[in-house]
């Protein structure tokens, strides 16, 4: 069931380069996710008008898989920030969003990745009014990637590279885009993939 209100990131940047398709002007917003994209969708909606706007982000700040001046950026434009906090629900009335129901987490073990898994806190979920959300979330990760390659290092989550390459752990197997970066935009993946393609070619001709 498509809920009005509920937006993938792409989807909701193109919208905001057309100002007939997206009227922001008073409303609360939330970008679900801890990357560039996830403070770019905070970004733009308070140069849109939103009058209250929350990155909600499941883990911590120290990690967030963003750039620190994506981050600032976004402190800077009176974004909200509510870290170490789980999305659970979107709740409707009459496909209408009205809320999020989020829930407070706290760090356990690290997993697979090596970082600390985030856990719900028991009996603490509480529900914020919301008109807008957006998912700014990666659709795939790097954990995955690992599973299909092993030998490839991951930190925080994300690909390992070498310095000034995009070459990883892996002899022959190169990684750009979100799974180097962590969620960002498509001109960002794009430039990843032509100067990855770039790299293999030197790396066949050896």
């Amino acid at each position: 069931e498509s809920i009005d209100g509920l937006w993938n990131a792409m989807e909701f940047l193109s919208a905001a380069k057309e100002p007939d398709r997206l009227d922001l002007a008073g409303k609360c917003v939330a970008a679900v996710g801890g990357g560039n994209t996830a403070m770019d969708v905070a970004v733009t909606a308070r140069r849109l008008g939103a009058r209250d706007v929350y990155v909600i982000y499941r883990r911590s700040f120290e990690e967030m898989p963003v750039w620190d001046a994506e981050r600032d950026e976004a402190m800077n434009e009176g974004v909200h920030f509510l870290i170490l906090t789980q999305p659970l629900a979107f709740n409707s009335r009459d496909g209408k969003l009205t809320a999020i129901t989020v829930c407070p987490t706290k760090l356990g073990e690290p997993d697979a990745s090596g970082r600390r898994r985030p856990q719900p806190i028991e009996s603490s979920a509480y529900d914020l009014d919301m008109d807008i959300v957006v998912e700014a979330i990666g659709q795939k990760s790097a954990e995955e990637i690992n599973e299909i390659l092993p030998g490839v290092e991951l930190k925080n989550g994300l690909i390992q590279i070498k310095e000034n390459s995009l070459a990883t752990s892996r002899p022959g197997v190169f990684a750009g885009g979100d799974l180097v970066r962590g969620p960002s935009t498509v001109v960002a993946a794009v430039a990843d993939g032509m100067a990855a393609a770039k790299e293999i070619e030197q790396f066949l001709q050896k």
